[in-house]
């Protein structure tokens, strides 16, 4: 997406917070640009407004040209929050911000009644914030009619499904070769039997070999879910959601591992009672 066309009724009034900082005043002291905006605030309720984040005392006397770039954005909300907009566009919000203000942006925003367009690549805000989701991809907008983490999941499980469509195509390929491969060894069987066993013995090994290497993995995985300790961390449920579908997909896989086991060591066992009676 590269170009639009944005209709804007005449009841909205838009405020914008910029991830540059470009549109907070650099020459003026952050009392003077409250105060321009509040003419009839005294000077309490100013100190008492840019208290609210984060600058007390002589601080509201310092210009944003001397600030950092986390006072600066501070600065920014602070003025955001005085205009009277209905329509709040914040591009990467969180862009030079500390823990303890992005959760007062986060306070603020709730308590906000008009609509929040939120441009972020901070998942926990967007968490905490957004109950529609547009995602931006390869030139396309997917709209998302929920919050932004019931996207997480949905977005999982397509990727989980995407996965286990191109693990079935790799099997079909798969299976299709092992087929041509079985058709040419029996030609070589029918003159060799004993070279026919030695084949059959090497893919019953590795036939093998996988199913063991799969078991592991799903013994791993598993022993993972069933601690304890992984529901205390933060982000325990995600992890488990995660780890949930890849057990699944691995279970497939062993299921198929196993069945190509079991036909591997039935045609080795055939062949070697061929080759015994010749």
């Amino acid at each position: 997406v590269d170009g639009g066309t944005l209709r804007v009724g005449d009841s909205i009034q838009v405020g914008y917070y910029d991830q540059q900082l470009a549109r907070v005043p650099l020459t003026k002291t952050v009392y003077e640009l409250i105060a321009e905006r509040r003419p009839m605030w005294g000077r309490g309720a100013i100190q008492n407004h840019l208290g609210g984040y984060g600058f007390s005392g002589d601080e509201v006397l310092r210009r944003p040209e001397s600030l950092s770039g986390g006072e600066r954005a501070r600065v920014a909300l602070a003025l955001l929050s005085l205009e009277r907009a209905n329509l709040l566009v914040l591009d990467e919000p969180t862009n030079h911000l500390d823990v303890e203000t992005i959760e007062s942006l986060e306070d603020a925003v709730e308590g906000f009644e008009g609509t929040l367009l939120l441009v972020s690549h901070d998942r926990a805000l967007l968490r905490a914030l957004a109950t529609r989701v547009w995602v931006l991809h390869h030139g396309h907008i997917t709209d998302f009619d929920g919050s932004f983490a019931e996207w997480e999941v949905v977005s999982e499980e397509r990727g989980h499904a995407a996965t286990v469509r191109a693990a079935e195509e790799e099997a079909l390929r798969r299976v299709d070769e092992k087929k041509k491969t079985a058709r040419r060894d029996e030609t070589r069987q029918r003159d060799d039997p004993r070279r026919g066993v030695r084949q059959a013995r090497e893919r019953a090994e590795v036939a093998e070999r996988e199913v063991a290497e799969l078991e592991l993995d799903v013994k791993r995985i598993s022993s993972t879910l069933e601690d304890p300790e992984l529901y205390l961390r933060s982000s325990g449920v995600e992890e488990a959601h995660r780890l949930g579908l890849e057990l699944d997909r691995l279970r497939a896989r062993l299921d198929r591992a196993l069945a190509e086991w079991e036909r591997e060591t039935a045609s080795l066992e055939s062949l070697e009672r061929t080759a015994a009676a010749t």
